[in-house]
């Protein structure tokens, strides 16, 4: 099961998509006008300035995750299919969608960077305890990938197919969200909060946290696309590459020695 959504976060990260690449720069929303601002109320400006602000030019650092790395002018440059009709479209328009696009393959990839290494070390156990074939005894001991094969193996096929149509959905659900919102559009939010994580906080505190997502979501690109790039050239596990990152403290000779040294001292004092 977990072979799948490494699968489609390397099809997320090796996209062709412009978002595949971060939209790290931020060109921001021009300056609303009056009647926009009188139609709006505190709450709902409020909403709007914590992914794309509605005042400012330029890459300031003002939008969340804004760091003014964008060397290839992507930002810019408006590659969106939906964008065909209307080749005069804002570019704060144009950034805002990148964002979501972003948003949506970070997620995607930090299921992925978890999913990944944890299939190849439980593999094995989950095959034995459960009797049933290991799905990476084809790849050698490698996560079902594009790269890697094992994908033809109809307990992968159907997974692929079922995540397929669960992301669908989320796009579809996605679509109708923009549609209904208009203006008040924040790329990413679903309002999906079931722990009520931000209920409440004060608006410092969401940028915070959504920069963090942010941040998570490209560091998670980056370690997905590693784990593709190291099996495909070195044909091995990634837990097997790097076992320093994958391997429990407690399996360590020091960790083990130091607590049996510990747990000695307690016994031999009681």
């Amino acid at each position: 099961m977990l072979s799948v959504t490494s699968t489609l976060a390397l099809g997320a990260v090796m996209s062709p998509h412009p978002s595949s690449t971060l939209s790290l720069s931020a060109v921001k929303v021009p300056t609303a006008t009056r009647a926009t601002r009188v139609a709006m109320s505190d709450k709902d400006e409020l909403k709007a300035i914590e992914f794309v602000l509605p005042t400012g030019a330029g890459l300031d650092g003002s939008m969340v995750g804004d760091y003014g790395f964008d060397p290839l002018g992507l930002a810019s440059i408006d590659l969106n299919l939906g964008s065909a009709g209307d080749k005069e479209r804002s570019k704060a328009y144009v950034l805002r969608d990148y964002r979501e696009a972003e948003l949506r393959h970070g997620r995607l990839a930090m299921l992925a960077a978890l999913a990944w290494p944890v299939q190849e070390l439980l593999s094995p156990s989950l095959s034995r305890a459960l009797r049933e074939p290991m799905l990476v005894a084809e790849t050698g001991g490698r996560s079902p990938s594009v790269l890697n094969g094992g994908l033809e193996q109809t307990p992968v096929l159907a997974t692929v197919g079922i995540f397929a149509a669960l992301i669908a959905a989320v796009d579809i659900y996605s679509l109708k969200l923009k549609d209904e919102r208009g203006e008040n559009w924040l790329p990413g939010d679903f309002g999906f909060d079931p722990l009520n994580i931000l209920g409440g906080a004060p608006l410092a505190a969401k940028r915070d946290m959504q920069e963090k997502e942010l941040n998570n979501g490209r560091l998670a690109m980056v370690a997905v696309t590693i784990f593709v790039i190291e099996e495909a050239i070195f044909k091995a596990p990634v837990v097997q590459l790097t076992p320093a990152f994958f391997t429990p403290l407690y399996a360590y000779p020091a960790v083990q020695e130091f607590f049996n040294g510990a747990f000695s001292v307690a016994s031999f004092r009681t």
